[in-house]
């Protein structure tokens, strides 16, 4: 498809580089500039020598640069405005078609003027090879970009994981190995304040005195 999008691209400019080329030829060296700059005054475009000469030589200068495709984006656009001052200027109480000095062959010239100013000059052309380098650029930085940018989504340091972290971990009030004397007596302490001989709970936080409550290590309810 990209391929395809190049040829195209190149077959519209180049024949309507050859279009523009003619028509500059034509005021160039058929009629001259002086009697273009006569054609011109007498359709009431201002400054009609300076207009004609602008004419002439953007045509023959931007229908070579249509052909090789450099600077399209730019050419494009002036294109246009050229084209709808001699459909202002000439064309445009002659109808639609150009057999009747109609608006027909410049309006086409202009609107492909702003199609290739939109699309481009496409791969096989000056202005894809010169960016080449440039776009290689922008490319490398993006990469390098990507590669130094954090991975996103990693648990922050000191949540809970459930692969490396235990419950026993989670559970405060249960003594590891590690943990001094003094610490695991505390410990035991707060978690049951339980009477080692007998099993039942010495009343922290707890009523030894509720009637269902059945300990562990004793089978009688109290």
């Amino acid at each position: 498809m990209t391929f395809l999008r190049g040829i195209s691209l190149l077959i519209a400019r180049v024949i309507l580089g050859v279009v523009l080329i003619a028509h500059g030829w034509q005021k160039y060296n058929d009629w001259k500039i002086e009697g273009t700059g006569k054609s011109f005054d007498g359709m009431g475009v201002p400054y009609p020598e300076l207009s004609a000469q602008i004419a002439t030589y953007f045509e023959l200068i931007g229908g070579v640069l249509l052909i090789i495709g450099l600077l399209v984006r730019l050419v494009g656009p002036i294109m246009f405005v050229q084209m709808l001052g001699a459909f202002w200027f000439a064309h445009r109480d002659g109808g639609v078609f150009v057999s009747d000095g109609g608006w027909e062959l410049v309006a086409v010239i202009g609107a492909a003027g702003l199609a290739l100013a939109g699309a481009g000059a496409g791969r096989i052309s000056l202005d894809y090879l010169l960016m080449t380098p440039l776009r290689r650029r922008r490319q490398a930085k993006e990469s390098k970009m990507m590669v130094a940018a954090p991975a996103t989504g990693a648990a922050p340091a000191g949540d809970y994981s459930p692969v490396t972290d235990s419950p026993a971990k989670l559970d405060s009030h249960t003594p590891s190995a590690s943990t001094s004397p003094s610490a695991r007596n505390a410990a035991d302490a707060d978690f049951a304040g339980t009477d080692r001989t007998s099993g039942l709970n010495s009343g922290r936080g707890i009523d030894p005195d509720a009637p269902t409550t059945q300990w562990p290590g004793n089978s009688r309810k109290i």
